[in-house]
């Protein structure tokens, strides 16, 4: 996880929370009635929300051109004082309220580039007792469509790529 952040002043002034502390772990956890997955959490506590470098998710073949790609705007700091964090204005709760994304997924951990809105979530829906939970991402334009990105956080972030990496990808002949 190392170098996972961009440095950017309009990150920092409305994604990047203050410095993770176990007791602000134990506060989200207990508000939002989910346990956060180990290496969520690490992440955060390296920078608590903000732009990442490898921002990309894809999966498909370009040569057929069946391409699913998702763009990370950023991830929500777990806080409440930066506008785009889990309990901000732009938060968990203004996605459930004013856009009517669906609760019962889980946590909306990020937002994305979509001309529309998709919201990329910790999905607790086939989560057992101490399993983590998926990732997806939840399509407002389709009818609040789900989709499974990857089956835990750690997955997840392995099939994020950078820009360069991503055009790549998609040039590949």
């Amino acid at each position: 996880m190392e170098n996972f952040w961009e440095t950017s002043k309009y990150y920092t002034e409305n994604y990047v929370e203050e410095s993770l502390t176990d007791e602000m772990i134990t506060f989200s956890e207990k508000e939002l009635g989910y346990k956060f997955p180990k290496t969520y959490i690490e992440l955060m506590k390296i920078q608590n929300g903000g732009k990442p470098i490898k921002k990309y998710w894809i999966k498909g073949n370009p040569k057929r051109n069946e391409v699913s790609e998702i763009g990370i705007t950023g991830f929500l700091g777990i806080g409440s004082t930066k506008k785009n964090s889990l309990f901000g204005q732009y938060g968990n709760e203004f996605w459930f309220k004013e856009w009517g994304y669906p609760r019962d997924i889980g946590v909306i951990i990020a937002d994305t580039e979509s001309g529309g809105h998709e919201m990329i979530y910790l999905d607790y829906r086939e989560c057992g007792e101490g399993e983590e939970p998926k990732v997806s991402a939840c399509f407002q334009e389709y009818d609040y469509e789900i989709q499974v990105l990857a089956n835990s956080f750690k997955e997840f972030l392995s099939m994020l790529v950078s820009a360069e990496e991503f055009e790549e990808i998609l040039l590949k002949d």
